[in-house]
């Protein structure tokens, strides 16, 4: 194996047990390879509003790739290293043209760690009622028109598939396999991506970085990273891209592998 000179951590089903917080011992470990000189990236499809409060020690505080990608911030400083937005004159389109197919659909934008939602009755009455977060800043047409999104997300009744097509040379469109959640983006965005760039500014090649994963949206990082490690609970193509099965998030499989493939004593 080549000498590990970075390991990047999902979040979900990766980094953190089923509790949604980080295991001593997976906190002890990661904090061991960061002492010892290794450089330790996140990764994670959530906004920077639901991660701050996990980065507890300075070994998470480095880079930390938000929004699958769209947007990456050097958090012991604060600095946005980068971020890809949709032009607000292809996402008004798009408000526009999913509002015509249905003016029961919800929008909402996530614009860096902002979030906004349309005004709407339906919106009101059903958006994240259950969230443990802020609710989003209502904002009218005109407010939201103005808007150039890291993220969109629509949901409701829309035939999504008819209506957002037209714009698949401009963004790429997310949905869950009952369509009842799209996700819009701007085309380029990735954790690969925006894992490459972040491996540039640090002067790592990627055949020495350990990535850790569970799901589909980790087959980039691991397609792209020279020491793949799958979870125990990952989905079996994940496991299959692997190099090597580590235990359960819930089973301290982050901190199992480090240890048996000698990161940390």
């Amino acid at each position: 194996m080549a000498a590990i000179k970075c390991v990047v951590l999902d979040l979900d089903g990766t980094l953190l047990n089923r509790d949604q917080t980080i295991s001593p011992r997976t906190l002890r470990s990661v904090d061991a390879c960061w002492a010892h000189g290794i450089s330790i990236v996140l990764a994670t499809g959530r906004p920077p509003r639901a991660v701050r409060h996990l980065l507890v020690t300075e070994s998470l505080r480095g880079y930390v790739i938000y929004l699958d990608g769209a947007l990456t911030i050097h958090e012991s400083d604060g600095i946005v290293y980068d971020h890809r937005t949709i032009p607000a004159s292809v996402s008004s389109r798009i408000t526009q043209s999913v509002l015509s197919a249905d003016p029961r659909s919800i929008i909402s934008f996530e614009v860096q760690d902002a979030w906004y939602c349309l005004e709407s009755p339906v919106a009101d009455e059903v958006i994240h009622a259950d969230s443990p977060y802020p609710p989003p800043q209502r904002v009218d047409k005109a407010q939201i028109h103005a808007l150039s999104p890291t993220k969109m997300i629509l949901s409701g009744n829309v035939n999504w598939e008819c209506v957002l097509r037209p714009f698949d040379p401009a963004v790429q469109i997310r949905a869950t396999p009952d369509g009842a959640l799209i996700q819009v983006m701007e085309k380029s965005v990735s954790k690969e991506s925006a894992l490459s760039r972040v491996l540039h500014a640090l002067g790592v090649d990627p055949a020495g970085v350990m990535v850790f994963g569970d799901g589909l949206n980790d087959m980039g990082l691991f397609d792209l990273c020279g020491y793949p490690v799958a979870m125990g609970n990952a989905v079996d193509a994940l496991k299959r891209r692997a190099k090597y099965m580590t235990d359960s998030n819930d089973d301290d499989g982050v901190a199992a592998a480090l240890q048996a493939l000698g990161l940390i004593p």
